[in-house]
């Protein structure tokens, strides 16, 4: 039985808003100091809209700003520790540049430092600007030295240029006046991190990572680099980063990359070192306050957790693919749930790996944030696929107790493990628990004497099949074969296919043979004994010979009835032997069980001999 929602709806006018925006560009900020927390989207606009800074008090836009470029994030941060207190300023990425705004006017403008380009590359560049190469045949082999240089590597203007035809190129190459001088990284993901205090007025530094896989920490005050960090040994394209700590005691900034991995960079590292690996590419990461532990949920339809030192410790599978990732951070009780939003519509809330609640969204969540807006500190903001904003108020008495689940017990093995259903204990289980507890001793004896005899049993019969070689697998480094058989025909006449594989992947192997043993009154084998020869590594061979069913002038009767019963006794069996040059015993050895001959194939002379009985 289910109980009433812990959270209230807030109905928002659908009619005017449709946003079209990134996890990375809703921030929530106290635009004006007066701890009335506004909500501040990136809106990357639909179509031929222009992006834009659209910000909502409440459920209300109440401004909105052109930007020049498509929005990588927003953050809000404090500048300075003076009183009066001034108001923050709010940081856009775009592309190559971070917009500073104060009192939402533009404010400062800062650049990523360029990176010489490569030697290669301007090489290249050289070459194509010499008045001889600008034609067809000359530059078809530079455009391809191009393209074979990584596409990380390549500079704006290369790639660029790479877009054009033939025409456009070439007049490209006729309007420039001088080579290439530098090519400027583009930035990847932003965020920020505290100075001195975790105060939610304390001063904040940028904090950026570029598409060139480093990351780089400005000055709150000046927007200078205060220092620069590559994130990993082998290049590594940042995707999301999360940060905890401090900047001027000691800080831990987590990154998600492109390639499926997270690494780790901490105070005073020059370099990050990689934390774990994924095995499909990660969707977003959080990082737990209390223990640093990491959250990531992956386009294999897990949310797994790792320990701060990229141990992992558990794992969840969900029916449909996770969206969206946040922490669910209630103060006043003292908890930290972890949302994961479903293609399905479906959201839920975890502590730990144990689900606490689940709502239902009449759409595919895009975006979500947890956090105070407004005057309200608990509220679920929620942007749709579609362009809907949702507002959901955390109720004052919600409780998320483990006994306090607002959803069907059998509806809650969504994703999660399912209890273990234990039976009762039975009258046969009490009187067993009885009868150890007054004879330990003579059970455990009689348990390890039987024990014993098994292992015994066991090793014996291995004894004696290695002694005998009778296994289709030799043992010892010198013989790392493989033989097997494989019987065709209907009869009297079959075609036997011996198969013998070398499962050295070093070491080949020659010096072999193969002899049949057959009852001789029974069968008959065209080729008894053959040579085997080299068998280089990891390669197999395929002998096929004839085996010849023998019948007597009078057939017993009861020959018929061996394609019904399926046997043939002991007559019917061929053994192989697998015999090598200088020892006296076989390699190894199998055993083919040769089927009956299909009554309609023997001897129609001998059938007519064979009626006689009657």
């Amino acid at each position: 039985m289910s109980i009433a929602s812990r959270w209230l709806d807030v109905e928002v006018g659908t009619d005017d808003i449709d946003l079209n925006s990134l996890p990375s560009n809703l921030a929530l900020i106290d635009l004006q100091n007066d701890k009335e927390y506004k909500l501040l989207v990136g809106d990357l606009g639909r179509r031929d809209e222009v992006p834009r800074l659209k910000v909502f008090r409440g459920t209300m836009q109440i401004t909105d700003l052109l930007l020049p470029d498509l929005p990588l994030g927003v953050v809000g941060l404090y500048t300075s520790e003076t009183m009066p207190r001034a108001c923050p300023v709010v940081a856009v990425a775009m592309s190559s540049c971070i917009y500073i705004y104060r009192n939402m006017k533009l404010f400062y403008k800062y650049y990523l430092p360029s990176i010489e380009l490569s030697t290669c590359e301007l090489e290249i560049w050289k070459q194509l600007m010499d008045p001889a190469n600008h034609n067809e045949e000359s530059l078809n082999p530079l455009i391809a030295n191009l393209q074979s240089i990584p596409q990380k590597v390549l500079s704006g203007q290369s790639q660029q240029f790479l877009v054009f035809n033939v025409d456009q190129k070439l007049e490209y190459l006729e309007h420039m006046t001088e080579l290439p001088g530098c090519k400027i990284p583009e930035i990847a993901c932003i965020t920020t991190l505290k100075m001195n205090s975790v105060d939610k007025y304390g001063v904040s530094c940028l904090v950026v990572g570029s598409e060139e896989g480093e990351i780089i920490i400005l000055d709150p005050t000046t927007f200078t680099s205060m220092c620069t960090a590559k994130l990993c040994v082998t290049k590594k394209t940042p995707y999301q980063m999360v940060v905890t700590g401090l900047y001027n005691v000691d800080y831990r900034i987590t990154v998600a990359t492109r390639e499926k991995t997270v690494c780790l960079l901490k105070r005073e590292w020059k370099e990050g070192k990689l934390l774990f690996n994924t095995d499909e590419h990660i969707i977003a990461i959080e990082v737990s306050a209390l223990d640093n532990s990491i959250l990531v949920i992956c386009c294999d339809n897990t949310l797994a957790c790792y320990s701060k030192k990229g141990k992992k410790q558990w794992s969840l599978n969900f029916e449909h693919r996770p969206v969206a990732l946040t922490l669910v951070p209630i103060m006043h009780l003292g908890i930290t749930l972890t949302a994961v939003a479903l293609s399905s519509g479906h959201l839920h809330l975890y502590e730990g790996k144990s689900r606490r609640d689940s709502m239902f969204i009449r759409e595919v969540v895009s975006v979500m944030k947890f956090g105070q807006l407004g005057l309200e500190e608990n509220v679920f903001i929620i942007i749709t696929a579609s362009g809907n904003l949702m507002l959901k108020i955390l109720k004052r008495t919600a409780d998320f107790n483990a006994d306090a689940v607002s959803m069907d017990v059998a509806d809650s093995g969504l994703g999660a493990q399912k209890p273990w259903l234990i039976p009762k204990k039975s009258k046969l289980f009490l009187e067993q628990s009885a009868r150890e507890r007054e004879n330990p001793i003579a059970m455990h004896e009689t348990f390890q004497h039987e024990l014993n005899r098994l292992r015994l049993l066991a090793a014996k019969t291995l004894l004696e099949a290695h002694v005998k070689s009778d296994n289709c697998t030799a043992v010892g480094a010198l013989e790392p074969i493989h033989l097997s058989a494989e019987v065709e025909g209907l009869g009297p006449v079959f075609r036997v296919t011996l198969i013998i594989e070398n499962t050295s992947s070093e070491r080949a192997v020659m010096g072999l043979s193969l002899l049949f043993h057959a009852h001789t009154p029974n069968y008959k084998v065209s080729k008894p004994y053959m040579k085997v020869p080299l068998l280089a590594p990891n390669s197999q061979l395929k002998l096929p010979t004839k085996i010849e069913e023998i019948f007597d002038e009078n057939v017993n009767p009861e020959i018929f009835l061996r394609a019904v019963t399926g046997q043939g006794g002991e007559r019917s069996l061929v053994k192989i032997l697998l015999l090598k040059e200088g020892r006296l015993s076989p390699v190894l050895a199998a055993t083919v069980q040769m089927p009956p001959t299909d009554p309609l194939m023997i001897p129609y002379d001998k059938i007519q001999t064979a009626t006689d009985f009657n």
